[in-house]
Formats: C-alpha cells, structure tokens, sequence
C-alpha cells in the first residue's frame, strides 16, 4: 500500500486524481494535514510540488527524483512508478518531458538495464548523487574507477541540498567503503550522531555503525564492547520492527544473535536467531533463510561446546540442511565454513570406538573440501586457520596404518606459522605455538639428538607465546610447559 501526503487544500485534486483510474484507490492511502505533509511517506504533495520520499530500506535503486511540477499525469506517473508498474508510468509522462528521463533511468537501474551514455551525461549534469550512484549500482560499459567512484560520492555529499539528502548519499557511499574493507573511513562518517535529520537518516547511520562495530570484532573480544554493540543492534531491530522492515530487521537479528552468542548468552542468541528464521520464512527468501539457518547451526555448535553434548547431532543436522541452500558451485565460500564446521564437529562428537572411524573419515572428507578453497594462495587466513584446526583434529585420531597423523599434524601446525607471523596475527600464533607444543608432548622422538632438538624447539614455542601475548590463561599454560620442559630436562 501506499501513502500520499498532502495538505487540506489539495486533498480535493489529489483524490481526484487517483479516481481517474479504476479501482487505484486500494493501492493508495491518501492522508493530509491543515498545514504540512509527512515528507517520510511515500509521496506527498505540496505548494503544487510533489515530492518521492528517500528510500532508506532498501526497497529499490536509491536513485533521487527531484521535486516535480504537480499535474495529474505527474502524479499518476509517479505513483505507478513507486507502485512496481514502470511501463504504465513512462507511457503517462511525454518522451521529452524531464520526469520521463528520470524514470526511465530510474527503471533502468531497477532491473539492471544497461545505461546509456546520454543518461549518464544527463545525470552528471542535474545530480551528483544520482551520478554516483548509477555508477556504483548500475550497468555502466565504461564506469569510473574506484578511486574516481569515492570522489563523486564525495562531491554529492559537498553538494547536497540539506543534511537529510546528504545522509541519503552517506548511507551508499559507507556501503561503498564497507564492500571495499575500508571499515576505518567508513566509521569516520557514521559514528557520531547528527541531529535535526529524520529517524529513518539516524537509524540508517545506526545501522551501518552497528555493521562496522560487528566487522572491526577481534578475538579476543572485549566484553564491553559486545555489550554496547548488542545495545546498538536491539536497538536499531525495534525500529525496523516498529516500521514493518523485516528483511532488514532479520538481516541485524542474525548478527545480533552471533554477538549474544560470543557472549555466551546461547538462550537469547537462539531466540534471536529463531526471529530472523520467522521473518524470512514470511518474506520467502531461500538464501536469507539458509544464511539465519547457518547462523542456528553455528549457536547449537557453540552450545554443545560449552557442556551441552547432546546437541552435536542437532548440529550437524543444521549444518547439512543449510548446505542444500550453499552448495559448492553457487556459494563455495559459504560451502567451505559449512564442511570447516561440520569437520570439527566430527572430530570432537562422543563416539564409541566401534563409530569413531566413521567420524574420521567424516572428518577428513570436511576438511579437505575446506582446504580446496582456502588456498595458501588466495586465502592466506582462511587456510592458516583450516591448517590449525586439521592438525589439531588429527592429534586425537587414533593411530592411522596408512600414513602417522602426528607427522601429518605436525606438518599442517608448520603450514599455519607460516602465515600466523608475529608481526600479522600474534594472538591467531599464540594459539598455534600452545596445540603445536601439546604435539610435540606426544610425538616420539627416535634418538637423543631428535629429543634433544624436540626440546629445545619445545622451550623456543613456549618463551615466544610468553612474548606475544599478555592473556593470563595462555601466558600460564605456556608456563606450565615451561615448567614441565625443565623437569625433563633433567632427566635428558
């Protein structure tokens, strides 16, 4: 449905309008006021002026259309054109006509059409937003490059005509940023509140703080800063609810379920999850669905971690009913984190030994798909990560008659030192060096120079945990090896 607001004084022309096509009326709400318009609804009409109001939701190209001339083609123009019937409205407004040329490239930048050069130039020449835009969004044969492109969102934002339009082009050009991994410039422009702007221009600079905050999260996390960002999430949820946007709403319900279940609140984190699973099972949309499903997997995941057992199965269930929605040819990458957690939960699942085969074998088939993607090469994090959770894995298996898993893990630990530098990831290296020393406790060592060698690049693991990170727990447990290594020592 929707609305049009007006004044008292034009309500007459308006409804008039709108009654010249049959049976338009149970599409549109028309509401008015003695005096002023409600600029947040759809259209509203004023001074013989109409006005499209910004969309922030998302619910198609942000593309602007200026104030027009009121005359009834106009307006029915533009109803037709908010109402999805595109055709209907270039077919009421003249070819030469300056609204007609907006439309169409409005209707171009919906469906993906092709932008042609005299649209381009016409929009360089009437708004530096809708330039932008067509270039970030739309089909361009020779669009700018990156660095021309953060300009002309620059020069928009310079040039716009009040706050309301310039937030408007700060909330694209901040997606810009953020599809780019800029995520410091991108925090420059949203952070701090900005007032006398609409709820939906705060809201959308909420959200996109909200998105940076969960992007900028590092482990290990920083309980305060959980707190502040889940408050920020709840907060921005009960406004899209409160206005009926419930894809975006369940978009921030999946995020704000993962930070409820960093904290390890795993009864608040399925709830919010379980919201987001409703809203997009309402709106029939597969991969948002799939991608909250993801999510579920991950909370039971968690939770059979943390003392739970029971719900490993539970898991894995989730994790391969998601993998019918991300399959290897259409999502590799979600694909890959699918089998990368469906293999540490078949290493970690309490089997009898009669079954733990069978979860080996399990295993191993999950991280080598992991591993086909994670390329040392294209995905150097990934792949280190991968590297540390196999070898970690395989130091549990029990003895193999093909091949010496110790020896397999230990060359996988090697493999994530490699990119788990001191300088780049000292924590991700810390974590590394502690399973890598635990190997070294159980590797055998063939004579006295090996166990000689074994022990010293023991103490070496040890003293540089000590030297990259200040966590008790883990500056403690390298201690501990410490301890242990010199007692051996004496008897070496």
């Amino acid at each position: 449905m929707l609305t049009i607001s007006t004044t008292i004084d034009h309500l007459p022309a308006v409804q008039e309008t709108i009654q010249q096509v049959d049976r338009l009326h149970e599409l549109v709400t028309v509401i008015h006021d003695a005096k002023n318009p409600d600029f947040g609804t759809g259209i509203s009409v004023l001074q013989d002026e109409i006005m499209l109001a910004f969309d922030w939701h998302d619910d198609g190209p942000p593309y602007i259309i200026p104030r027009t001339t009121y005359t009834p083609e106009n307006l029915l123009a533009l109803i037709f054109h908010s109402l999805g019937n595109h055709q209907k409205a270039l077919e009421i407004v003249k070819t030469g006509e300056t609204l007609h040329q907006h439309l169409l490239i409005a209707t171009h930048l919906q469906y993906g059409y092709e932008l042609e050069a005299h649209m381009l130039d016409f929009m360089a020449q009437t708004s530096a937003h809708n330039h932008a835009i067509a270039h970030y969004y739309g089909a361009v044969a020779h669009g700018l490059d990156y660095d021309a492109l953060k300009k002309a969102f620059q020069l928009a934002m310079a040039t716009a005509h009040d706050k309301e339009s310039k937030v408007f082009t700060t909330k694209h050009y901040v997606n810009m940023l953020l599809d780019a991994g800029e995520l410091k410039d991108a925090a420059l422009l949203v952070k701090d509140p900005q007032a006398n702007i609409s709820k939906n221009a705060q809201y959308a600079l909420k959200a996109h703080w909200a998105s940076i905050s969960m992007a900028q999260l590092r482990l290990p996390y920083d309980s305060g800063a959980l707190d502040a960002l889940q408050e920020l999430q709840l907060d921005v949820i009960a406004y899209y609810e409160s206005q009926h946007v419930n894809i975006q709403a369940g978009l921030l319900l999946i995020e704000a379920s993962e930070v409820a279940n960093f904290k390890g609140d795993y009864i608040a984190s399925k709830e919010l999850i379980n919201r987001a699973i409703h809203y997009f099972r309402e709106e029939d949309i597969p991969e948002f669905l799939g991608e909250a499903g993801l999510k579920k997997a991950v909370l039971l995941y968690t939770w059979s971690k943390d003392g739970h057992p029971q719900y490993y199965k539970a898991a894995i269930n989730a994790f391969q009913d998601v993998l019918k929605v991300f399959k290897r040819h259409t999502h590799p990458q979600k694909f890959a984190d699918i089998h990368h957690h469906l293999a540490l939960i078949y290493s970690e699942i309490p089997v009898s030994p009669e079954e733990k085969p069978m979860w080996i074998a399990f295993c191993a088939s999950s991280f080598k798909e992991v591993l086909s993607f994670y390329t040392k090469e294209e995905h150097p994090y990934g792949y280190a990560m991968a590297c540390h959770n196999y070898a970690t894995a395989l130091m549990h298996f029990p003895p193999a008659k093909i091949h010496n898993n110790l020896d397999k893990a230990a060359g996988l630990f090697a493999e994530a030192l490699t990119i788990r530098t001191a300088a780049a990831h000292p924590f991700e290296r810390a974590l590394t060096l502690l399973n890598q020393l635990e190997l070294g406790w159980l590797a055998h060592n063939a004579d006295y120079g090996e166990e000689l060698k074994n022990h010293a690049s023991m103490v070496s693991a040890a003293q540089e945990i000590k030297s990259l990170v200040t966590e008790e727990s883990l500056v403690e447990q390298a201690n501990e090896h410490l301890s242990a290594l010199q007692k051996v020592k004496n008897f070496i």
